[in-house]
Parts: C-alpha cells; sequence; structure tokens
C-alpha cells in the first residue's frame, strides 16, 4: 500500500525551478516599475492636498476678514488655526464660544499647525505642516492687514517635494524645496516665490 502512493506521486505533474524562477523575475520586474510610479503617485496627491489647504486657508482668512467673525469692529486677519478649544479669534474658534458649523476650517488642521521654522507639528496633514509667517506684520492698531499662511513637508522627496504659500493676494506660490531626502522641510515657499502652474 504504501510503495502504491510513491508511485502515484510521480506520475504528477508540478511547476519546475526553471518555470518558478521565470515567474519571479517577472514578478521583479513589475515591482519595479510600479513602485517608483506609486510613490510619485503618493508624493503628487501630497502636494495636491497641501495646496488645497492654501486655497481653504486663503478663503477662511477672507471670510473671517470680509465678515469681522472675531466681532472687535476691524477687519482684519487672523494668525490662529485654533481647536475646539479655542483661542477665541482664530479659524477654528472666530467667535467667543466654539461651534462647529462657525468653524471657517475642518479639524483636520488642528494638529497640522506648527510653530514657524520647523516641521514638528502634532498630526501632519497630508505629510504636511502649516504655519504662519512670521513675516507678515503687525500694523499700529495691533491687528494683521495681510495674512500669510505657508506649508512644508515633513519628509522632503519622499512626502513631496514642494513647499506651498498663500498671501493676502490670493495667488499660492510653491518652491521646490532644497532640503536632502528625509529631512523635514523649511518653509521654502514665501512672497518672494513664483505662483504655481
Amino acid at each position: 500500500m504504501f510503495k502504491s502512493r510513491l508511485v502515484s506521486k510521480k506520475g504528477e505533474k508540478g511547476f519546475t525551478l526553471i518555470e518558478l524562477l521565470v515567474v519571479a523575475a517577472i514578478i521583479g520586474i513589475l515591482l519595479a516599475i510600479a513602485i517608483p510610479n506609486l510613490i510619485k503617485a503618493r508624493m503628487s496627491a501630497n502636494e495636491a492636498n497641501a495646496r488645497k489647504s492654501m486655497q481653504t486657508l486663503r478663503d477662511a482668512e477672507g471670510e473671517y476678514f470680509e465678515q469681522d467673525l472675531d466681532d472687535n469692529g476691524n477687519r482684519d486677519f487672523t494668525d490662529e488655526i485654533g481647536s475646539n478649544a479655542g483661542p477665541a479669534g482664530s479659524l477654528r474658534q472666530p467667535g467667543a464660544t466654539f461651534d462647529e458649523q462657525d468653524a471657517l476650517v475642518d479639524s483636520s488642521f488642528e494638529g497640522a499647525s506648527d510653530s514657524p521654522g520647523g516641521t514638528d507639528c502634532s498630526d501632519p496633514k497630508a505629510g504636511y505642516c502649516i504655519s504662519w509667517d512670521d513675516a507678515v506684520v503687525v500694523n499700529a492698531n495691533g491687528l494683521f492687514d495681510d495674512f500669510g499662511w505657508q506649508t512644508s513637508m515633513t519628509s522632503a522627496n519622499k512626502v513631496g517635494r514642494r513647499d506651498f504659500a498663500v498671501y493676502g493676494d490670493g495667488v499660492i506660490r510653491c518652491e521646490t524645496s532644497t532640503s536632502a531626502t528625509g529631512d523635514p522641510g523649511t518653509y521654502e515657499a514665501d512672497r518672494d516665490s513664483p505662483g504655481c502652474d
């Protein structure tokens, strides 16, 4: 009985080592072609999201300015994204108390806000940190006559290749990062950067 099992197994067909190696080589070639394209597509999507964030902040600042949402009697801009917990006068909480329907930006902006000069935000928005541009000056009344928001990647050439910025003129500017691959970006887009195509 044992001998008959061995005989029946010998007659079965299977894949040869050469056939398995050919299949593995084909899969390897396909992966070598696909992975770089997937990485480029992901970086493009992250950059599109960062650019859209600049558009959202531009629109939010315009509404904040035109409607005097902080009720201070002056048309001015804010340098705070804020959170559900405040501060008042921010884009998340323009009035004295928080109400989600009054927020000018959604909660995905909360953790992405960063102090200028670094990309150490707690919750990057699609791999990008957002910062107020400190070059925007306060007028004699202690208010902002203009606004400036910048965004930079958390890992250059892995998350994205470009930094973005927007100011009161509404033009979205972009600058290719000079940061080394893998290093955090340094908010290189500013007022002097060209508009994005």
